[in-house]
């Protein structure tokens, strides 16, 4: 029987501001063996996000306890949940960038939970020049925001 072996998502333990959002920024780049552009992969966006939250982490060490979403999660199960979210919300913005997409829509729960800052945001279309923009925000923790499609 295989043994399934799960990846090492927590392996960074420390932030790296800088080298960290240059990954966010980064372009396609050549590989030497094809010279043709490579994509990232989804490890990419999931290594990123471990950085961004270690570094949350060390902000708000109560963190865990200030979440907005309740039910039976370890602390290390919603450390997990919020790196996975935040590659997927990097992912969603990298793929809209590019396929051309003509904008991402910022919605909310339209719960009692959403924080003043995402309310604001509420319905907010971001055009493909503004994803740059929309790339750079670092999502507070708990947050439970989507971003949409917008073909037209």
């Amino acid at each position: 029987m295989k043994k399934l072996v799960k990846p090492d998502l927590l392996r960074y333990n420390i932030f790296r501001g800088k080298r960290f959002m240059a990954f966010w920024s980064r372009k396609k780049e050549k590989t030497p063996e094809s010279g043709k552009a490579e994509g990232k992969s989804f490890k990419d966006f999931v290594d990123a996000a471990s950085l961004e939250m270690e570094g949350l982490m060390a902000q708000d060490p109560k963190w865990y306890h200030t979440l907005p979403y309740t039910g039976a999660m370890s602390q290390e199960e919603a450390k997990n949940f919020e790196i996975e979210k935040r590659a997927l919300w990097r992912r969603v913005i990298y793929d809209a960038r590019r396929t051309k997409l003509p904008g991402l829509k910022w919605e909310t729960r339209g719960d009692s939970k959403v924080c003043p800052e995402c309310q604001k945001m509420e319905g907010r279309i971001f055009s493909l020049e503004e994803y740059d923009g929309l790339n750079q925000r670092v999502m507070h923790m708990g947050c439970r925001c989507n971003l949409v499609s917008v073909r037209e």
